[in-house]
């Protein structure tokens, strides 16, 4: 009971705590006391919400029911402060929560702007707890918060206030992070429109789940986002607030990362702006590795898929999202979520993206698909992409196909369709196992398809091209599964023969028969068979074959794939990096093993007919035609080729077998083609594999190959098919004769014998030999072949034209058939006498022919019968003496005719050596002296087959150079090794001949006389090469190594070559003792001042030609002229070793002496290595002279360096820092050569090295570069040009790279921009210097990260803006000073300048410098900024500065704005610039810079403005232009800015705008016009302009008096058409009290052109000012006064305006009878004017034109102003009777009199004038129309006679005029006389006559 007694009484107490507090809001009667009420009792009635008792809580309720009526009037303030604070005291009362916020949400709009600003950092504060107690009040307070924000003005992004911003607002970690979340939201946010039946709660965006929506929308309140609604607000101004919110200190780059992300994306500009301004800030900080960011980023992208859940976000943002995932190597990880964004983005494309992109945005959408994908492809781990590659890959190709394919639809995207096809093959790459290297090898075989037939242009196709090398390193290993490789190697042989000739051929059967395809994929086919197959893949060998197999009509690239695959070599180079065999050197080496020999014949003549079915076990002698003819017919231009390489295949298996080493080199085939044709050993080796049972069907089968090329077309080149027959047959055993059928059909032969052609005959011919001396041979059919011969040549004598060929090629034939036939031992009698006849005829030939062809015939045969030992001495007498047989070949072989010189060498083996050595008659020695005699002939291919000739006198057949000539087997030959050597024919032996002959060609070596001296060498180089096996040339090697080395410094390139190979062949041929004094003899005899061997270098040696290098008083020409080099080095001996390094020496520029056999070999040498170790000094003379600019020193010199240096790179690294110095030294040299070589020099040792290697030298090199840019040579030039190219190269790549290489990068800056900057770069006198030096900066500029380039920005945008005038071409200046003389205006040309600085590089850089400031770099780039405007020379230079003031206030204003007030004070110094367009340009920026600029620098400038304005000269209009520039300006482009000081300027405004020159008026009425909606505005400002009127009125300048008085006028004019309190049209007296001052001012001094405006302005203030004048007499008085004043004035042109003046005034002062004073007026003016007209003026008015007509037209104006006034000045109101009478007498008398001069303006005037008077007129005004002088003036006026002239329009209003008389009373007379005109029609026209009938009805 207690318990509940006291609980009743605290019930009791409270509800009488709450009765007073309600007894006081009930007791107040004002809204004033209730708010102190309010104030004091609101927030604690509300608190007691919160109490136990109910009746308490109802009670209070019922209170706020009562308060909620009584606070609708908004000027009651409510307690807000209070409620904020208890609402977050009470966290866990919803109750006293929810009246708290529902007071504060009423409240907040009605307390100021100041106290509103304060509860922002309590409603910020601790909003993250708020949300979780109350999802409701966090939205209510969310809200609040975006309310209150547009009001608060954030400090200066970067300044302390800024970065101050989070603990000023007291804002936690965790509210930071709710806000960035829900501005972000915010961000995301639009207003979906709500359908009846649809519930909020399920209502959701882009971006925004259905909650976060409710959140936003404070649970779907319909008003929450319309701005015309109590509380809501404007969504897109919102979002900016919060853009720019974000972008301040409150937050950091993490917390606002994703909000800055969605707002780049949005569609407002003004947003997005924002964004990409946070996010420029916030990427290079953001971690876009870490996984929640890339789940968050996914997660937006696909959105939820729960109920409620966010919806995927819009495609802008997807792209936005796309290229950040582009940089993000963990998003890789995800594969799922990769799969479903290309299935999304373009498989479902017809779904989500078509309905929601369109256009562009589509193909952006889809182009970052593809570069997300292309991204994930090459960066993501294997693992990951195996899983889905298969997918995308499968997506890719449906996207392709559903385009169209193989050829596209139209009107698709064909740049995305090749951005399918790259991302193909990265993903098929990356993914091989699953994709590629599947058993069908599908997808290989589509995209060579695409390639083949896709139509969709040349991008589409390299694309495909793309993806296909994308794939190629996928099939490179070994493909283990049979079926893939099987499938693979289908593919590629499809697609070589796909649109081959015969395509069906092969594996393509019929289903090949197809369209021809769009583009052929041979290369491709065979660069994946190089690639991807071993070389001893037969197939892949067959694609090569067939690459090259058409040269004529294949691409280039095609036959070059092709021969490629074919060489090993290449093949080797082709798969050196991409092999992975290459690595293991065994596996290597099998990889590119040759294929089998047999395999590759079988495969190539027989495999692509396996899938006909065809039965190829045919019978031997039938299986080898077969073979050819099935194969001749489908690919017979592939049979050359197959036969070439088939035999080079064999050769080598053969050679490898007998492990002869043949390494594959570049130059392998030539160097199996010289070891098969001059190593007895290697031909041994050949004829033992040919002769295994096992290769008989393949050699048969090209053996007959072989033979059908030589006997196919005798008219067609023969090539290399005849060489390698002929090989073939030397080769070959009988068996393979037999099975190839060649000796059953040597007949065949015949033809090609007797071919025009001279190849085919002597192939054929020796073919024929081979053949038909045969014991197989049918001798029934060699007789006949034989007869035939022997009858051809028979008639040699007669022959001409083609006979004489067949003459010459039966004699040939005959010669190889006899010599064959006597080695084989079948010489039969009818064969002797067949032989003797044959050798009569040949003889008769060689004394008697003159024909060429028939000659080198004959000589041929002698050659070959000699050769054979057909011809022996004791037989030749019966024909010719040996010796006159040996002058006759002279004769032919003295020209140079190699085949007889070879004869004379082959037929000297037939004399015998003479025992005497001194004896010279022999016929031996005969023939040595007519050899020797041929070193007078030049070609140097002579001589070599003079030293072949030599050597076969000297050896006979034991000289290597005859290996070849025995090409048949001896029958009786026998041997017991594969190696033993073949019998040769005997003849006379030879022991002492070597000797002399090589005794002969050592002394020629020495001999002074150069074609000796020339013939010797390469005699004796051929003696060692063919003979060097003799004991005789190795006992004499020593000779001639010093015959060969002294011949190396011979100023002849042969010399200089066979003396190099000479040298390498006696270093091949010595022992090692031998080997090792060559090495010390040549490096002593190039080092030392002692000859050690004859033919040293001496001092007298000439090293140069006379005149090569040229001096001033000669030229260098010896050793000892180039001995002052010395001091290069220091050290004599060094350069005396290296002495012709200096410049073109003979030896060592000699290309030929470091050739590929000489020198490099024999330095190559060990103790030479370590020579130079010991002296370093040589590295940088070495290293600088293989840049010479000779060519030929340049080869010599990297011969040796690569000879003398292992490892070049650690050797160059080693000495990196002697190299360089020398360089530096070297390149400012004296010697051009030496220049030039140092900057080439430098530019190669610089690539490929970190800048930190030589940093140091940087500022050196540049400037040396730069020196040597101007060079005076312009080869030296150029390479200083591409040295500094280099340089630039190395620094853009370096600040290309990224944070990686930014301290070299920064470092090389440091260095490299001062000097760019300095005298030596772009403020040099040379143009080349400073256009290269501003080339490379504009690289720098763009290449530049941000971190890198901002140190420099402000001295950089300072020099740019001073680059725009200097680099101006100089004619602009020219043209600009003469510009008249080019017929062009100087404005015109001034635009051209404008233009051309908008899109100068220049410009381009400055925005770029500009786009990469922070504010940091912006604080110092002001002071920067300021001197660039005040330093500025030339238009380019001011236009720059002021577009860049443009640029800093709209791209980059958060920076910009703690600094505009400096720049728009700046810009006031700036605005006088004499030049129109720079002032035009400074005015345009200060409106931008206004934006920024606070309000007292505003203010300042408008001050300025007017200032500019009044005070400039009288004759200046520039100043005043100015002036309305900027103040334009600030209208146009700083609307906001220029409304809020919109008092302080428009009155300066409205008085600008009447300037009298209208260039100067015109920006002033334009800003006028934008800024003020109707003339009530001049009711705003009228005190102001009124003011300013007034002050100027006074002013000393007429223009500005005048300008004033317009306004006054202007601004009466203004006041009097928006009514005053008057009436609609009368001026209230308090306006006009203001104006009449201004006005009366206006009114007084002295008449000026166009005070009419003024004079119709009074005139308008009296007419509509009567609640002025009508009270004020003054007023009235002083109205008379001007008036009467003005209208006395005598100016002509003025005169007309003031006495029309003076006539409106009289009629509108009712109050006052003026007419008298208007007919004194007037009618002294008439007076004067009708004077004129009779008297002076008369002569004048006849004359037309000119000063007269003006004159005679200002008098009519003048004569109908008067008459007007005349009539105006009439006031019946006052005038009556008699006086009315008289008054009107007098005036129309004056008005007659005007008008007696008949002009049509007076009359027109006078007509309307008397109208109106009339209709004044009232009829009971006692007028009396019947007076004598009033009815004589009327009918003056209106009826004389000579109206009739005048118009019809005037007549109509003289009727009318007529017709208002007829009204008044007494005007019978006047009604009589128009019923004459009516009546008797003496009015023309019916108009006028209806209108006077009027008079006349009124009868």
């Amino acid at each position: 009971m207690a318990s509940t007694s006291t609980s009743n009484e605290a019930e009791a107490k409270e509800l009488a705590l709450v009765g007073k507090v309600e007894m006081r809001i009930a007791l107040t009667d004002t809204d004033a006391k209730l708010e102190a009420i309010l104030k004091t009792y609101l927030a604690p009635l509300l608190l007691k919400l919160a109490s136990e008792n109910v009746s308490v809580r109802n009670k209070v309720i019922s209170i706020c029911q009562h308060v909620n009526t009584r606070i609708k009037p908004q000027e009651i303030k409510l307690p807000v402060a209070a409620l904020l604070k208890q609402f977050k005291e009470n966290p866990n009362v919803p109750l006293i929560r929810h009246f708290d916020i529902l007071y504060i949400q009423q409240g907040i709009t009605r307390i100021p702007i100041s106290d509103r600003l304060e509860l922002l950092p309590i409603l910020a504060r601790g909003i993250t707890l708020d949300f979780s107690k109350s999802f409701l009040h966090g939205s209510q307070l969310f809200h609040l918060l975006l309310r209150l924000l547009g009001y608060f003005k954030l400090p200066p992004r970067g300044s302390k206030e800024d970065g101050e911003l989070r603990t000023t607002l007291g804002v936690t970690d965790e509210d930071a992070k709710f806000l960035s979340h829900w501005f972000g939201k915010l961000i995301l946010l639009n207003i979906v429109r709500q359908g009846n039946n649809e519930q909020v709660s399920s209502v959701s965006c882009p971006g925004v789940s259905a909650e976060e929506y409710k959140f936003l929308t404070i649970q779907g309140k319909p008003d929450a986002w319309d701005p015309t609604a109590d509380g809501g607000l404007n969504l897109a101004e919102t979002k900016v607030i919060v853009s720019k919110f974000l972008a301040s200190g409150m937050f950091t780059d993490e917390e606002r990362f994703f909000p800055a992300l969605f707002a780049s994306a949005d569609t407002n500009s003004r947003i997005s702006d924002i964004g990409d301004d946070i996010m420029k800030r916030v990427l290079p900080v953001a971690n876009l590795e870490d996984q929640k960011v890339v789940q968050q980023l996914l997660e937006l992208y696909f959105g939820s898929q729960t109920t409620g859940g966010p919806p995927p976000v819009r495609i802008p943002l997807k792209i936005k999202i796309l290229n950040l995932l582009s940089k993000s190597v963990v998003s890789s990880t995800y594969p799922k979520q990769i799969s479903r964004i290309m299935e999304e983005g373009l498989i479902s494309d017809h779904g989500q993206t078509t309905r929601t992109a369109t256009g562009r945005e589509a193909s952006k959408f889809r182009s970052a698909i593809f570069a997300y994908v292309n991204f994930v492809a090459r960066q993501g781990a294997a693992k990951d992409l195996t899983t889905i590659a298969s997918g995308l890959v499968q997506n890719l190709k449906s996207f392709i196909e559903d385009q169209g394919w193989p050829s596209p639809n139209k009107d698709e995207d064909l740049e995305l369709r090749g951005y399918g096809y790259e991302t193909i093959g990265l993903l098929a790459k990356a993914a091989p196992d699953s994709i590629l290297l599947e058993p069908t090898v599908g997808l290989l075989d589509w995209l060579l398809h695409s390639l083949r037939e896709d139509t969709s242009g040349r991008d589409v196709a390299v694309s495909i091209e793309e993806a296909l090398s994308s794939v190629l390193g996928a099939f490179a290993g070994p493909i283990s599964d049979p079926e893939t490789l099987s499938k693979f190697r289908q593919i590629l042989l499809k697609n070589t023969l796909v649109d081959h000739p015969n395509q069906q051929a092969g594996i393509l059967g019929n289903a090949s028969k197809t369209q021809k395809p769009f583009r052929s994929t041979r290369y491709v086919a065979a660069r994946f068979a190089n690639r991807c197959l071993p070389y001893h893949d037969v197939l892949a060998r067959w694609i090569d074959i067939l690459a090259i197999s058409r040269p004529s009509k294949e691409r280039h690239e095609v036959v070059e794939e092709g021969k490629k695959g074919l060489s090993p070599y290449w093949y080797q180079m082709l798969n050196a990096s991409t092999d992975p065999l290459a690595k293991d050197s065994s596996e290597g080496a099998s990889r590119l093993s040759f294929p089998d020999f047999d395999d590759l014949v079988g495969y190539i003549f027989d495999q692509q007919y396996d899938s006909d079915g065809m039965d190829i076990d045919v019978e031997d002698d039938q299986f080898v035609l077969d073979r050819i003819k099935r194969f001749k017919t489908e690919f017979g231009d592939a049979l050359p080729v197959v036969v070439k390489y088939c035999c080079q295949v064999m050769m080598y298996t053969a050679l490898v077998e007998k492990q002869i080493s043949l390494d594959p080199t570049v130059e392998w085939e030539r160097k199996l083609e010289s070891q098969v044709s001059t190593d007895q050993r290697a031909r041994q080796a050949i004829r033992n594999y040919a002769s295994e049972k096992r290769h008989l069907s393949s050699l048969a089968t090209l053996l007959r190959a072989a033979l059908r090329e030589v006997v196919q077309d005798e008219t067609a080149e023969i090539g290399q098919a005849g060489e390698i027959f002929v090989d073939l047959c030397s080769l070959c055993p009988d068996s393979v004769w037999a099975q190839a059928h060649v000796t059953a059909d040597f007949r065949t032969l015949e033809p090609s014998i007797f071919s025009n052609n001279a190849s085919r005959r002597a192939v054929a011919s020796h073919s024929f030999g081979l053949l038909a001396s045969h014991q197989d041979c049918n001798r029934r059919d060699v007789q006949t072949s034989l007869s035939l011969f022997l009858e051809r040549i028979q008639v040699w004598e007669g022959a001409i034209g083609a006979e004489i060929n067949k003459a010459s090629g039966a004699t040939l034939a005959l010669g190889y058939y006899f010599s064959r036939l006597h080695w084989r031992g079948l010489m039969s009698d009818t064969s002797n006498e067949q032989l003797k006849t044959y050798s009569k005829i040949l003889f008769d030939m060689l004394k008697k022919s003159t024909d060429a062809t028939l000659m080198e015939a004959v000589h041929l045969s002698i050659d070959q019968l000699s050769l054979f030992y057909v011809l022996k001495i004791e037989t030749l007498g019966q024909y010719m003496p040996y010796v006159d047989l040996v002058d006759k070949i002279y004769e032919t072989a003295k020209s140079g005719n190699t085949k007889a010189i070879l004869a004379l060498g082959h037929l000297a083996m037939i004399a015998d050596e003479d025992g005497d050595e001194e004896s010279d008659n022999s016929d031996l020695h005969h023939v040595e002296k007519v050899l020797y005699r041929l070193h007078e002939v030049r070609q140097s291919e002579a001589q070599f087959s003079v030293g072949e000739a030599l050597s076969c006198l000297a050896c006979g057949w034991d000289s290597k150079a005859l290996a070849a000539a025995l090409d048949i087997e001896r029958p009786d030959q026998r041997r017991q090794q594969w190696d033993d050597p073949w019998d040769t024919p005997s003849g006379p032996k030879r022991g002492k001949s070597l000797s002399r002959v090589l005794k002969k060609a050592l002394d020629g070596c020495r001999n002074t006389k150069p074609s000796l001296k020339k013939a010797s060498v390469i005699w004796l180089l051929c003696l060692l090469q063919f003979c060097g096996h003799r004991a005789e040339m190795q006992h004499h090697l020593p000779a001639c190594q010093t015959a060969f080395k002294g011949c190396l410094s011979d100023r002849d390139e042969v010399v200089q070559e066979a003396s190099s190979r000479g040298l390498g062949l006696v270093y091949d041929k010595g022992d090692r003792q031998l080997k090792d004094e060559l090495v010390r003899d040549l490096v002593g005899s190039f080092s030392s001042d002692r000859p050690k061997m004859t033919g040293s270098v001496t001092a007298d040696t000439q090293l140069f030609e006379p005149g090569a290098l040229p001096t001033g008083d000669g030229s260098i020409t010896t050793y000892k002229d180039i001995l002052s080099l010395a001091s290069e080095v220091g050290d004599s001996s060094l350069v005396y070793r290296f002495m012709s390094l200096a410049a073109n020496n003979s030896i060592w520029s000699s290309r030929a002496a470091f050739g590929r056999f000489g020198l490099s070999n024999i330095f190559s040498d060990s103790s030479v290595d370590g020579y130079l170790a010991e002296n370093p000094k040589l590295y940088p003379k070495l290293y600088r002279y293989r840049f010479d600019p000779n060519p030929n020193v340049q080869r010599s010199m990297n011969d040796i360096w690569n000879a003398l240096v292992k490892d070049s790179s650690s050797t160059v690294e080693k000495h990196f820092d002697a190299i360089m110095d020398d360089l530096l030294d070297s390149i400012l040299a004296k010697e051009w050569r030496v220049r030039q070589a140092s900057c080439a020099a430098i530019a190669d040792l610089v690539q490929g090295r970190t800048p930190d290697r030589y940093e140091k030298y940087l500022g050196q090199i540049w400037d040396k570069c730069f020196k040597v840019l101007d060079d005076i040579k312009e080869s030296v030039r150029a390479a200083a040009a591409a040295l500094a190219r280099v340089l630039t190269g190395i620094l853009t790549r370096s600040l290309e790279a990224g944070d990686s290489s930014m301290k070299n990068a920064s470092a090389m800056l440091h260095r490299v921009l001062p000097f760019l900057l300095s005298t030596s770069g772009l403020e040099s006198s040379a143009e080349e210097v400073q256009a290269f030096a501003l080339h490379t900066l504009l690289q720098i500029i763009k290449k530049s990260n941000a971190k890198t380039l901002r140190p420099f920005i402000p001295d950089l945008v300072e020099r740019l803006l001073g680059l725009l005038s200097s680099l101006e071409p100089a004619a602009v200046n020219y043209i600009h000073l003469n510009a008249s003389k080019y017929n062009i205006t100087e404005q015109k040309l001034d635009d051209m300048r404008l233009a051309s600085v908008r899109a100068s590089p220049l410009t381009e850089s400055i925005d770029r410098c500009l786009d990469l400031l922070d504010a940091d770099t912006t604080k110092e780039l002001i002071p920067h900024l300021e001197a660039a405007i005040k330093n500025a020379v030339g238009l380019p230079s001011k236009v720059g500065c002021a577009r860049l003031l443009v640029t800093l206030s709209t791209r980059h204003s958060f920076l910009f704005s703690p600094y505009a007030d400096i720049f728009l004070k700046l810009i006031e110094k700036n605005i006088h610039d004499r030049n129109e367009t720079v002032a035009s340009s400074y005015g345009a920026a200060a409106g931008y810079v206004a934006r920024l600029a606070s309000d007292k620098q505003l203010l300042s400038t408008i001050a300025f403005c007017q200032t500019l304005y009044f005070s400039a000269a009288a004759d200046s209009d520039r100043a005043r232009l100015a002036a309305g520039d900027i103040v334009f300006a600030i209208s146009k482009h700083a609307a906001d800015r220029f409304t809020s000081v919109a008092a302080a300027v428009l009155p300066f405004v409205f008085l600008a705008k009447h300037d009298g020159l209208e260039g100067v008026a015109k920006p002033f009425a334009d800003t006028w016009a934008d800024n003020v909606g109707g003339d009530r505005a001049v009711l705003l400002y009228l005190n102001e302009i009124v003011e300013l009127a007034t002050e100027h009125l006074e002013s000393k300048k007429w223009g500005l008096k005048h300008a004033a008085a317009r306004a006054v006028a202007d601004a009466v004019t203004s006041i009097t058409s928006v009514g005053g309190a008057g009436g609609a049209d009368e001026i209230g007296k308090a306006h006009a009290e203001i104006v009449w001052p201004a006005l009366e001012k206006a009114m007084g001094g002295k008449t000026w052109e166009g005070k009419e405006v003024v004079v119709a302005a009074f005139v308008r203030f009296v007419e509509r000012g009567r609640a002025l004048w009508g009270v004020d007499q003054r007023v009235g008085a002083e109205v008379v006064k001007i008036v009467t004043r003005e209208a006395k004035r005598t100016n002509a042109a003025y005169r007309p305006f003031a006495i029309k003046a003076l006539g409106m005034v009289a009629r509108a002062r009712a109050d006052l009878d003026l007419s008298g004073v208007v007919a004194e007026i007037v009618g002294d003016v008439v007076q004067e004017l009708m004077e004129g007209e009779g008297g002076e003026g008369a002569d004048k008015m006849e004359v037309d034109g000119g000063e007269t007509g003006k004159r005679a037209a200002v008098t009519e104006k003048t004569l109908a102003a008067a008459v007007e006034a005349l009539c105006d000045s009439i006031n019946p109101k006052i005038l009556q009777g008699d006086a009315l009478t008289k008054a009107l007498t007098e005036a129309l008398s004056l008005a007659a009199t005007a008008a007696s001069t008949h002009s049509r303006p007076v009359h027109l005037a006078a007509f309307e004038a008397l109208k109106s008077l009339f209709d004044r007129l009232a009829p009971d005004a006692g007028l009396a129309l019947s007076s004598p002088q009033l009815h004589a003036s009327l009918q003056k006026l209106l009826f004389d006679s000579r109206f009739e002239g005048l118009s019809e329009a005037v007549r109509l209003k003289r009727a009318q005029a007529v017709v208002s008389l007829a009204r008044c009373e007494g005007a019978g007379w006047a009604r009589e006389l128009v019923r004459g005109e009516v009546e008797g029609r003496a009015e023309k026209s019916a108009v006028v006559r209806g209108e006077l009938g009027k008079c006349l009805s009124r009868e």
